[in-house]
């Protein structure tokens, strides 16, 4: 797992020239990060479960 270490925040997001080039890039992890979720249906899940993989639905599912 990759941990994501944001900026101090006495550096700004938005500069004049657009945004901070290293906001930039720890924007972009975090977003990949939550993109992970959509792959996910939770409504599936209970304690114990793991999470499995369905090519089918291209979503991972609740699993022993």
């Amino acid at each position: 797992m990759t941990k994501v270490v944001l900026p101090s925040q006495t550096v700004h997001v938005d500069t004049p020239t657009g945004v901070d080039p290293v906001w930039y890039e720890k924007l972009k992890q975090v977003e990949a990060f939550m993109n992970l979720f959509s792959e996910i249906n939770f409504a599936t899940m209970t304690t114990g479960h793991t999470f499995r993989w369905n090519a089918t639905t291209r979503k991972f599912t609740a699993g022993v």
